[in-house]
């Protein structure tokens, strides 16, 4: 069954909006697109375009979705393991947020703090992993909070694209180096996954000794 992904995650970020406003929320509309994502054959992802165009859409849909239908009021971290614990079952198997990104378009990555990798030997969702790695993803994901990367709206056709304009937007913003001072100040984003981005960013040479101050994360519903 075809599933559209990019229309589940406008419609949910709509749907955030009139939340956040006080005005009345179309549960029933939410929860129809919630019961077509539960039928939809994973199967057809056959290629990476097309995995990291429907799981970072769904990513995003499915936070606001969560936020709404549990009722939550300032932060995502009002419900423990936010991103861990809710989930929605796809035919059969239950994929939390965290699967999404860590497992699924991270390719299994390292985690910060030293978590330990979201798919273990022999969990059959490692099927669902992309093949490649983009770390543009971390610009496209939005976990419902002030500082997440803003929500775009992203097609298999243009994806390459599309989370290049995402990472060009978020870096000019987040990630200000004052060569001057020999300084950078940057979303934390950059320290949690700085292994992400061999070469760039904090792990570029041409950085190498500045001073890092990070910008703490505001997981303020936004």
């Amino acid at each position: 069954m075809k599933f559209d992904h990019q229309q589940f995650s406008r419609f949910m970020k709509t749907v955030l909006a009139d939340y956040l406003s006080g005005s009345q929320v179309r549960h029933e509309v939410s929860n129809k697109w919630i019961d077509e994502l539960e039928i939809f054959d994973l199967q057809s992802l056959s290629d990476d375009d097309l995995k990291r165009a429907f799981w970072v859409n769904v990513y995003n849909g499915l936070t606001n979705y969560f936020i709404i239908s549990r009722g939550l009021e300032k932060s995502v971290l009002e419900v423990p393991d936010f991103f861990t614990a809710l989930t929605v079952n796809i035919r059969g198997e239950d994929f939390s947020l965290d699967d999404i990104e860590h497992g699924i378009l991270r390719k299994n990555g390292e985690r910060k703090k030293g978590k330990p990798v979201q798919f273990s030997e022999g969990n059959p969702k490692r099927k669902w992993m992309v093949n490649l790695f983009d770390p543009r993803i971390h610009f496209a994901l939005n976990c419902g909070s002030v500082s997440c990367p803003p929500i775009a709206f992203y097609s298999a056709e243009n994806i390459g694209q599309e989370l290049g304009l995402a990472e060009a937007g978020f870096v000019s913003q987040e990630f200000i180096v004052d060569h001057l001072n020999r300084e950078i100040r940057c979303s934390e984003i950059f320290i949690w996954y700085q292994k992400d981005f061999p070469g760039k960013y904090l792990e570029s040479p041409s950085l190498n000794g500045y001073r890092v101050r990070a910008v703490p994360y505001q997981w303020t519903i936004h």
